[in-house]
């Protein structure tokens, strides 16, 4: 099993091999290419070890750059880790990304349920989502290319 800190070499490893690929692949438009980097990037905080009770290596970098931002962070995936056993369905490739993406998706509408409820917000997420489906959808390929790399890594 790797340690965080190898996890998080291996996901900056992978970066810039998904951006190359998404470059290629994507015929050069730079924003299909930017979007998959970025989710692979985004690997290393929206992590399969966001399952783990507790602080992850890199939560706890986050904590330290972040200027008290990382706390709301950790605080936003604590139920997280309550609902998934470590190395568990969220730790599998495929599975745990789409878990996380739904969790982050759940996380998005309890926020617009309280804008609404409490502050009279007129804004609504599925008019975004919709229109941003093939976005998010790149976003999240390389999101599980980081977390294939993450399996990978864990079973080596």
């Amino acid at each position: 099993m790797a340690a965080g800190r190898t996890h998080n070499v291996g996901t900056l490893v992978l970066v810039p091999i998904v951006t190359w690929i998404a470059w290629e692949l994507s015929h050069h438009d730079m924003l299909v290419t930017s979007l998959a980097g970025v989710g692979c990037f985004c690997g290393i905080f929206i992590s399969p070890d966001l399952d783990m009770r507790q602080r992850t290596v890199s939560e706890t970098t986050l904590l330290r750059w972040s200027l008290g931002i990382g706390y709301v962070w950790v605080f936003l995936w604590y139920p997280y880790a309550m609902l998934f056993r470590h190395r568990g369905i969220s730790h599998a490739p495929i599975f745990g990304t789409i878990t996380r993406m739904l969790y982050l998706l759940g996380i998005a509408l309890l926020v617009q349920y309280f804008a609404h409820s409490y502050a009279d917000a007129q804004w609504n997420i599925w008019p975004w989502v919709n229109q941003h489906q093939q976005s998010i959808a790149i976003f999240a390929a390389g999101l599980a290319i980081a977390d294939l790399g993450h399996w990978v890594l864990d079973h080596v």
